[in-house]
């Protein structure tokens, strides 16, 4: 069983696989995030079976958040540490608070997941050391990643989330890859990350000759 963390909206609480739910803000009457944290959800579990979702709910309704509500999720997530993190969210600046935050989950064990847009600057925690960071790649499908090994990003992945052509970008990226390295943990041959080499199909920027 892969147990994922999921810092996103809520999911409903029926969801299959869900596990536990601890909510960092409030509600604001907006349906926005649900839909996302579905998505990210739903892309993930389409790569791996048996997977175990723990739900920090960030984002109350509209798609925004603050560091504070990012940094406590993280923490709450530190006391039980999954084996992935998705943070298909990127935040423009960081804190120490949040460098902590994170290197603590890394310490546990945790690897994880961050969007890394592919305009504008740093993301954060994908900014961060040893997170996997993560752009849309037109050229992947949804089993498929690049290396792009940029400044910002390290992959590439399909930049639409599952069965949602309305949510594409970073984010769905950032599923697709949390999705394949839960598919690389229970493989369990290498380690996780060197597992992702399997799907790994483009080297560097978009072009024609980039395929393998």
């Amino acid at each position: 069983m892969i147990r994922v963390g999921l810092i996103d909206g809520s999911l409903p609480r029926d969801w299959p696989g869900l596990e536990a739910q601890e909510w960092f803000c409030s509600p604001d009457g907006a349906d926005l995030a649900t839909g996302h944290a579905e998505a990210m959800a739903e892309t993930i579990c389409a790569h791996a079976e048996d997977v175990q979702v723990f739900n920090a709910v960030v984002f109350p309704g509209q798609l925004s958040t603050s560091l504070g509500a990012v940094c406590a999720a993280l923490t709450w997530l530190a006391e039980n540490p999954p084996d992935i993190v998705l943070c298909a969210f990127g935040m423009s600046r960081s804190t120490v608070e949040l460098s902590v935050a994170v290197s603590r989950l890394q310490q546990a064990g945790s690897l994880i997941v961050g969007s890394a847009p592919a305009r504008g600057g740093n993301a954060y925690p994908a900014a961060f050391e040893g997170v996997l960071s993560v752009q849309g790649d037109a050229r992947c499908a949804p089993e498929d990643l690049s290396r792009l090994d940029l400044p910002h990003a390290t992959f590439g992945a399909c930049p639409t989330a599952f069965g949602r052509d309305d949510i594409r970008g970073a984010s769905a990226a950032a599923a697709h890859l949390a999705g394949l390295l839960a598919t690389s943990v229970q493989m369990a041959e290498t380690s996780a990350v060197d597992g992702l080499e399997i799907f790994t199909r483009y080297r560097g920027r978009e072009r024609r000759e980039a395929a393998l």
